[in-house]
Protein backbone atom coordinates (compact mmCIF):
# COMPACT_ATOMS: atom_id res chain seq x y z
CA UNK A 1 0.00 0.00 0.00
CA UNK A 2 3.08 2.35 0.71
CA UNK A 3 4.74 1.52 -2.37
CA UNK A 4 2.23 1.85 -4.51
CA UNK A 5 0.54 4.99 -3.02
CA UNK A 6 3.75 6.78 -2.82
CA UNK A 7 4.70 6.33 -6.27
CA UNK A 8 1.58 6.80 -8.08
CA UNK A 9 0.83 10.46 -5.55
CA UNK A 10 4.50 11.50 -6.54
CA UNK A 11 4.49 10.48 -10.52
CA UNK A 12 0.96 10.50 -11.59
CA UNK A 13 0.19 13.67 -13.92
CA UNK A 14 -2.18 16.02 -12.07
CA UNK A 15 -4.50 16.06 -15.07
CA UNK A 16 -5.39 12.71 -14.11
CA UNK A 17 -6.47 12.81 -10.62
CA UNK A 18 -10.00 13.25 -11.18
CA UNK A 19 -12.00 12.51 -7.95
CA UNK A 20 -15.43 11.61 -9.85
CA UNK A 21 -13.29 8.85 -11.99
CA UNK A 22 -14.29 5.85 -9.97
CA UNK A 23 -10.60 4.02 -10.35
CA UNK A 24 -9.08 7.40 -9.03
CA UNK A 25 -11.60 7.76 -6.23
CA UNK A 26 -11.10 4.08 -5.10
CA UNK A 27 -6.79 4.42 -5.31
CA UNK A 28 -7.02 7.74 -3.00
CA UNK A 29 -9.72 6.11 -0.31
CA UNK A 30 -7.12 3.18 -0.19
CA UNK A 31 -4.05 5.19 0.07
CA UNK A 32 -5.81 7.45 2.83
CA UNK A 33 -6.00 4.61 4.82
CA UNK A 34 -1.71 3.25 4.37
CA UNK A 35 -0.74 5.74 7.72
CA UNK A 36 -4.23 4.77 9.74
CA UNK A 37 -3.35 1.44 9.28
CA UNK A 38 0.91 1.48 10.00
CA UNK A 39 0.37 3.66 13.54
CA UNK A 40 -2.40 0.91 14.73
CA UNK A 41 -0.36 -2.06 13.90
CA UNK A 42 2.79 -0.45 15.16
CA UNK A 43 1.20 0.11 18.47
CA UNK A 44 -0.58 -3.06 18.48
CA UNK A 45 2.77 -4.83 17.96
CA UNK A 46 4.74 -3.03 20.20
CA UNK A 47 2.81 -3.27 23.13
CA UNK A 48 1.68 -7.06 22.66
CA UNK A 49 5.90 -7.53 22.45
CA UNK A 50 6.20 -5.30 25.99
CA UNK A 51 3.90 -6.74 27.95
CA UNK A 52 4.63 -10.49 26.59
CA UNK A 53 8.63 -9.84 28.39
CA UNK A 54 6.72 -9.67 31.90
CA UNK A 55 9.43 -7.86 33.65
CA UNK A 56 9.72 -5.07 35.86
CA UNK A 57 9.64 -1.30 33.49
CA UNK A 58 14.16 -1.28 34.08
CA UNK A 59 14.19 -5.01 33.22
CA UNK A 60 11.99 -5.42 30.31
CA UNK A 61 13.74 -5.33 27.46
CA UNK A 62 11.42 -4.50 24.88
CA UNK A 63 11.36 -0.61 26.85
CA UNK A 64 15.04 -0.44 25.98
CA UNK A 65 14.67 -1.57 22.53
CA UNK A 66 11.96 0.82 22.47
CA UNK A 67 13.62 3.69 23.59
CA UNK A 68 16.99 2.78 21.08
CA UNK A 69 14.06 2.10 18.25
CA UNK A 70 12.52 5.29 18.71
CA UNK A 71 16.05 7.42 18.86
CA UNK A 72 17.04 5.97 15.44
CA UNK A 73 13.78 6.31 13.90
CA UNK A 74 13.92 10.04 14.66
CA UNK A 75 17.70 10.28 13.43
CA UNK A 76 16.92 8.14 10.51
CA UNK A 77 13.77 10.23 9.89
CA UNK A 78 16.26 13.33 9.87
CA UNK A 79 18.75 11.88 7.94
CA UNK A 80 16.36 10.67 4.65
CA UNK A 81 15.86 14.43 4.60
CA UNK A 82 19.33 15.25 3.43
CA UNK A 83 20.59 16.75 0.53
CA UNK A 84 23.96 16.54 0.04
CA UNK A 85 24.70 19.36 -2.52
CA UNK A 86 23.06 21.24 -0.61
CA UNK A 87 25.16 20.48 2.70
CA UNK A 88 28.73 20.31 1.23
CA UNK A 89 27.98 24.07 -0.25
CA UNK A 90 26.79 25.22 3.58
CA UNK A 91 22.92 25.73 2.92
CA UNK A 92 20.42 25.09 5.58
CA UNK A 93 16.84 24.39 3.73
CA UNK A 94 13.62 24.11 5.55
CA UNK A 95 12.89 20.85 4.31
CA UNK A 96 15.58 19.00 6.25
CA UNK A 97 13.92 20.05 9.59
CA UNK A 98 10.03 18.35 8.16
CA UNK A 99 8.83 15.80 10.10
CA UNK A 100 7.53 12.25 8.28
CA UNK A 101 6.48 9.58 9.38
CA UNK A 102 9.33 7.99 11.13
CA UNK A 103 9.66 11.06 13.15
CA UNK A 104 5.90 10.43 14.63
CA UNK A 105 6.61 6.57 14.79
CA UNK A 106 10.16 7.18 16.90
CA UNK A 107 7.44 9.41 19.42
CA UNK A 108 4.89 7.22 19.22
CA UNK A 109 6.73 4.61 20.80
CA UNK A 110 8.09 7.03 23.25
CA UNK A 111 4.39 7.75 24.17
CA UNK A 112 3.77 4.05 24.71
CA UNK A 113 6.77 3.64 27.09
CA UNK A 114 5.99 6.45 29.12
CA UNK A 115 2.36 5.58 29.64
CA UNK A 116 3.23 2.02 30.80
CA UNK A 117 6.15 4.02 33.18
CA UNK A 118 3.05 5.65 34.45
CA UNK A 119 0.86 2.69 35.06
CA UNK A 120 3.91 0.67 36.66
CA UNK A 121 4.84 3.21 38.83
CA UNK A 122 1.22 4.89 39.69
CA UNK A 123 -0.83 1.34 39.54
CA UNK A 124 -2.82 2.42 37.23
CA UNK A 125 -4.64 0.32 34.06
CA UNK A 126 -2.36 0.61 31.13
CA UNK A 127 -5.07 -0.22 28.59
CA UNK A 128 -7.20 2.71 30.58
CA UNK A 129 -4.30 5.27 29.90
CA UNK A 130 -3.86 4.15 26.32
CA UNK A 131 -7.32 4.93 25.83
CA UNK A 132 -7.49 8.17 27.34
CA UNK A 133 -4.28 9.28 26.01
CA UNK A 134 -5.49 8.27 22.49
CA UNK A 135 -9.14 10.38 22.95
CA UNK A 136 -7.04 13.41 24.00
CA UNK A 137 -4.68 13.60 21.45
CA UNK A 138 -7.48 13.27 18.62
CA UNK A 139 -9.96 15.67 20.97
CA UNK A 140 -6.78 18.44 21.17
CA UNK A 141 -6.09 18.48 17.31
CA UNK A 142 -8.05 20.97 16.11
CA UNK A 143 -6.75 23.36 18.83
CA UNK A 144 -3.22 22.75 17.84
CA UNK A 145 -3.71 23.01 14.11
CA UNK A 146 -5.30 26.54 14.61
CA UNK A 147 -2.83 27.71 17.03
CA UNK A 148 0.00 30.30 15.57
CA UNK A 149 3.61 28.60 16.64
CA UNK A 150 5.55 31.30 14.73
CA UNK A 151 7.06 31.82 18.17
CA UNK A 152 8.22 28.51 18.51
CA UNK A 153 12.05 27.74 17.06
CA UNK A 154 11.56 26.01 13.37
CA UNK A 155 12.89 22.34 13.93
CA UNK A 156 10.03 22.01 17.20
CA UNK A 157 7.30 23.72 15.12
CA UNK A 158 7.80 21.43 12.65
CA UNK A 159 6.10 18.45 15.24
CA UNK A 160 3.36 20.99 15.64
CA UNK A 161 1.96 22.15 11.94
CA UNK A 162 2.47 21.15 8.31
CA UNK A 163 2.98 24.86 7.35
CA UNK A 164 6.73 24.48 6.99
CA UNK A 165 6.73 21.24 5.48
CA UNK A 166 5.81 18.84 7.99
CA UNK A 167 4.25 15.61 5.92
CA UNK A 168 2.97 14.17 9.09
CA UNK A 169 2.74 15.62 12.39
CA UNK A 170 2.70 13.21 16.25
CA UNK A 171 -0.93 14.74 16.69
CA UNK A 172 -3.14 12.61 15.65
CA UNK A 173 -0.95 9.71 14.29
CA UNK A 174 0.05 8.73 17.81
CA UNK A 175 -3.11 8.43 19.01
CA UNK A 176 -3.87 5.55 16.29
CA UNK A 177 -0.77 3.75 17.93
CA UNK A 178 -2.01 4.42 21.40
CA UNK A 179 -5.57 2.82 20.53
CA UNK A 180 -3.61 -0.46 18.91
CA UNK A 181 -1.93 -0.48 21.71
CA UNK A 182 -5.28 -1.45 23.84
CA UNK A 183 -5.65 -4.52 21.35
CA UNK A 184 -2.22 -5.72 21.96
CA UNK A 185 -2.83 -5.58 25.21
CA UNK A 186 -6.10 -7.48 24.98
CA UNK A 187 -4.36 -9.57 22.98
CA UNK A 188 -1.34 -10.13 24.95
CA UNK A 189 -3.96 -11.11 27.60
CA UNK A 190 -6.51 -13.27 25.80
CA UNK A 191 -4.54 -14.93 23.03
CA UNK A 192 -7.31 -17.35 21.82
CA UNK A 193 -9.67 -14.06 20.70
CA UNK A 194 -7.48 -13.93 17.30
CA UNK A 195 -8.46 -17.52 16.59
CA UNK A 196 -11.97 -16.65 17.57
CA UNK A 197 -14.99 -14.82 15.75
CA UNK A 198 -15.77 -12.29 18.67
CA UNK A 199 -12.95 -10.40 18.15
CA UNK A 200 -13.13 -9.78 14.37
CA UNK A 201 -16.85 -9.82 14.61
CA UNK A 202 -16.75 -6.52 17.38
CA UNK A 203 -13.98 -4.93 15.36
CA UNK A 204 -16.44 -4.99 12.29
CA UNK A 205 -19.65 -3.89 14.64
CA UNK A 206 -17.24 -0.58 15.74
CA UNK A 207 -15.75 0.03 12.46
CA UNK A 208 -18.93 0.36 10.51
CA UNK A 209 -20.66 2.57 13.80
CA UNK A 210 -17.70 4.96 13.30
CA UNK A 211 -18.15 4.96 9.23
CA UNK A 212 -21.75 5.67 9.38
CA UNK A 213 -22.54 7.17 12.76
CA UNK A 214 -19.48 9.01 14.46
CA UNK A 215 -20.49 12.25 12.72
CA UNK A 216 -23.60 12.30 14.54
CA UNK A 217 -22.08 11.01 17.72
CA UNK A 218 -19.35 14.21 17.99
CA UNK A 219 -22.56 16.64 16.88
CA UNK A 220 -24.47 15.61 19.83
CA UNK A 221 -21.36 15.28 22.01
CA UNK A 222 -20.90 19.36 20.71
CA UNK A 223 -24.68 20.01 22.15
CA UNK A 224 -23.61 17.90 24.98
CA UNK A 225 -20.55 20.03 26.15
CA UNK A 226 -20.38 22.76 24.13
CA UNK A 227 -16.88 22.43 23.38
CA UNK A 228 -15.97 23.38 20.23
CA UNK A 229 -13.56 20.86 19.32
CA UNK A 230 -16.48 18.56 18.70
CA UNK A 231 -17.81 20.64 16.04
CA UNK A 232 -14.41 20.94 14.54
CA UNK A 233 -13.99 16.80 14.38
CA UNK A 234 -17.58 16.77 12.73
CA UNK A 235 -17.07 18.76 10.50
CA UNK A 236 -14.00 17.58 9.75
CA UNK A 237 -13.89 14.23 10.67
CA UNK A 238 -11.29 12.19 9.18
CA UNK A 239 -9.93 11.09 12.40
CA UNK A 240 -12.81 8.42 13.51
CA UNK A 241 -13.77 8.31 9.77
CA UNK A 242 -10.48 6.55 9.64
CA UNK A 243 -9.98 4.83 12.56
CA UNK A 244 -13.46 2.99 11.45
CA UNK A 245 -11.65 2.09 8.29
CA UNK A 246 -8.74 0.40 10.85
CA UNK A 247 -11.01 -1.52 12.41
CA UNK A 248 -12.58 -3.14 9.69
CA UNK A 249 -9.40 -3.78 8.01
CA UNK A 250 -7.96 -5.26 11.41
CA UNK A 251 -10.26 -7.75 11.06
CA UNK A 252 -10.68 -8.92 7.39
CA UNK A 253 -6.93 -9.19 8.15
CA UNK A 254 -7.74 -11.53 11.32
CA UNK A 255 -9.89 -13.66 9.04
CA UNK A 256 -7.34 -13.99 6.57
CA UNK A 257 -4.56 -15.15 8.89
CA UNK A 258 -7.29 -17.84 10.30
CA UNK A 259 -7.85 -19.17 6.82
CA UNK A 260 -4.76 -18.93 5.59
CA UNK A 261 -2.53 -21.32 7.54
CA UNK A 262 1.15 -20.91 6.26
CA UNK A 263 2.23 -18.05 4.96
CA UNK A 264 4.85 -17.64 2.47
CA UNK A 265 8.01 -16.94 4.57
CA UNK A 266 8.93 -13.79 1.89
CA UNK A 267 5.76 -12.26 2.77
CA UNK A 268 6.68 -12.50 6.55
CA UNK A 269 9.96 -11.29 5.61
CA UNK A 270 8.57 -7.97 3.84
CA UNK A 271 6.38 -7.44 6.68
CA UNK A 272 9.95 -7.44 9.30
CA UNK A 273 12.11 -5.39 7.26
CA UNK A 274 9.37 -2.50 6.65
CA UNK A 275 12.21 -0.16 7.73
CA UNK A 276 14.61 -0.84 5.04
CA UNK A 277 11.99 -0.48 2.09
CA UNK A 278 11.07 2.58 3.67
CA UNK A 279 14.82 4.12 3.65
CA UNK A 280 15.22 2.97 0.30
CA UNK A 281 12.18 3.77 -1.58
CA UNK A 282 12.48 7.65 -0.29
CA UNK A 283 15.97 7.64 -1.43
CA UNK A 284 15.16 6.19 -4.90
CA UNK A 285 11.51 8.11 -5.14
CA UNK A 286 12.03 11.38 -3.65
CA UNK A 287 15.40 12.03 -5.29
CA UNK A 288 16.87 12.65 -1.82
CA UNK A 289 20.67 12.56 -0.76
CA UNK A 290 22.10 13.46 -4.07
CA UNK A 291 19.02 15.54 -5.93
CA UNK A 292 18.37 12.25 -8.17
CA UNK A 293 15.67 9.57 -8.24
CA UNK A 294 12.40 8.88 -9.66
CA UNK A 295 10.80 12.36 -8.88
CA UNK A 296 13.62 14.07 -10.54
CA UNK A 297 12.90 12.56 -14.00
CA UNK A 298 9.08 12.03 -14.23
CA UNK A 299 7.65 14.15 -11.31
CA UNK A 300 3.68 14.59 -12.46
CA UNK A 301 4.33 13.53 -15.64
CA UNK A 302 3.27 10.07 -16.55
CA UNK A 303 0.17 8.99 -17.48
CA UNK A 304 -1.78 6.27 -15.73
CA UNK A 305 -1.08 3.20 -17.56
CA UNK A 306 2.92 4.68 -17.22
CA UNK A 307 2.25 4.82 -13.29
CA UNK A 308 0.38 1.36 -13.21
CA UNK A 309 3.13 -0.38 -14.93
CA UNK A 310 5.77 1.65 -13.17
CA UNK A 311 4.17 0.82 -9.95
CA UNK A 312 4.55 -3.21 -10.80
CA UNK A 313 7.77 -2.63 -11.54
CA UNK A 314 8.83 -0.84 -8.51
CA UNK A 315 6.88 -3.47 -6.24
CA UNK A 316 8.64 -6.20 -8.28
CA UNK A 317 12.06 -4.50 -7.50
CA UNK A 318 11.15 -4.46 -3.86
CA UNK A 319 10.17 -8.26 -3.36
CA UNK A 320 13.46 -9.29 -5.06
CA UNK A 321 15.60 -7.07 -2.97
CA UNK A 322 13.86 -8.60 -0.01
CA UNK A 323 14.20 -12.25 -1.56
CA UNK A 324 18.14 -11.59 -1.54
CA UNK A 325 18.53 -9.25 1.81
CA UNK A 326 20.65 -11.57 3.64
CA UNK A 327 23.02 -11.92 0.21
CA UNK A 328 22.91 -8.30 -0.23
CA UNK A 329 23.95 -7.53 3.08
CA UNK A 330 26.39 -9.99 3.19
CA UNK A 331 28.08 -8.74 0.30
CA UNK A 332 28.08 -5.61 1.70
CA UNK A 333 29.97 -6.13 4.71
CA UNK A 334 32.27 -8.60 2.83
CA UNK A 335 32.96 -5.63 0.51
CA UNK A 336 32.84 -3.38 3.41
CA UNK A 337 36.07 -5.58 5.12
CA UNK A 338 38.07 -6.17 2.00
CA UNK A 339 38.14 -2.67 0.55
CA UNK A 340 37.88 -0.03 3.33
CA UNK A 341 41.43 -1.40 5.02
CA UNK A 342 42.74 -1.30 1.60
CA UNK A 343 41.25 2.36 1.09
CA UNK A 344 42.54 3.48 4.30
CA UNK A 345 46.27 2.78 3.87
CA UNK A 346 45.91 3.85 0.62
CA UNK A 347 44.77 7.72 1.85
CA UNK A 348 46.79 7.40 4.75
CA UNK A 349 50.12 6.90 2.18
CA UNK A 350 48.73 9.08 -0.49
CA UNK A 351 48.58 11.46 2.88
CA UNK A 352 51.63 11.50 3.98
CA UNK A 353 52.81 11.51 0.56
CA UNK A 354 51.12 14.50 -0.23
CA UNK A 355 52.11 16.54 2.85
CA UNK A 356 55.86 16.11 2.42
CA UNK A 357 55.73 17.32 -0.75
CA UNK A 358 53.30 20.58 0.69
CA UNK A 359 55.84 21.34 3.46
CA UNK A 360 58.33 21.36 0.53
CA UNK A 361 56.89 23.74 -1.53
CA UNK A 362 56.09 26.02 1.50
CA UNK A 363 59.47 25.70 2.76
CA UNK A 364 61.16 26.90 -1.08
CA UNK A 365 58.27 29.52 -1.39
CA UNK A 366 59.41 31.12 1.43
CA UNK A 367 62.64 31.23 0.73
CA UNK A 368 61.79 32.77 -2.01
CA UNK A 369 59.88 35.26 -0.81
CA UNK A 370 62.12 35.87 2.11
CA UNK A 371 65.50 36.28 -1.15
CA UNK A 372 62.89 38.42 -2.73
CA UNK A 373 62.54 40.82 0.48
CA UNK A 374 65.89 41.03 1.32
CA UNK A 375 67.18 41.98 -2.39
CA UNK A 376 64.61 44.43 -2.55
CA UNK A 377 65.43 46.11 0.59
CA UNK A 378 69.17 46.05 -0.39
Amino acid sequence: MMLQGHFTDTLLDVSYRDPNNLIYATWYFMRGMTAPIFFFASGLIFVFLLMRDGRPFRENERVQKGLRRGASLILIGYILRMSFPRLLSFQLYNGLFAVDVLHCIGLALFSLIGLYLLSRRFHLSFPLLLGLGGALVFFIEPTLMAANWDAVPLVLRNYLTKESGSVFTPIPWIGYSMLGGILGYILHRKPQLAFGQWLPAALVVAGLFLHYLSDKMLVNLYELTGLDNFYAHATNNYILFRLGHVFLAVAIFIWIAQLWQNIPKLLLRIGSETLVIYEVHYVLLYSTWFGIGLSTFWYRSLTPWETFFGALLFLAFFVMMIAHIDTIRSFNWQWFKRNVPVAWFWLRERSVFLWRVARVKAIRLYRRLAYGYQKANG
